[in-house]
């Protein structure tokens, strides 16, 4: 993969998560959280989305 491609591969999955977020952002706003908390719940849910993600990437140990 050339680095455009790469580049253009990243663009999508930050755009992807934005969506999300957007998302889940008004459904806490429908669900009766304050503007405030509706934004600490969506920084807590996309961390979560980042550090699964990452747990993803890692290898799993071999077991014996």
């Amino acid at each position: 993969m050339n680095n455009h491609e790469e580049t253009e591969k990243l663009v999508n999955a930050v755009g992807a998560i934005a969506e999300m977020s957007l998302v889940f952002f008004r459904a806490a706003l429908g669900a009766g959280a304050s503007l405030t908390e509706a934004t600490k719940l969506t920084q807590a849910y996309i961390a979560a989305m980042m550090i699964s993600s990452m747990d993803k990437g890692r290898d799993e140990p071999e077991s014996d």
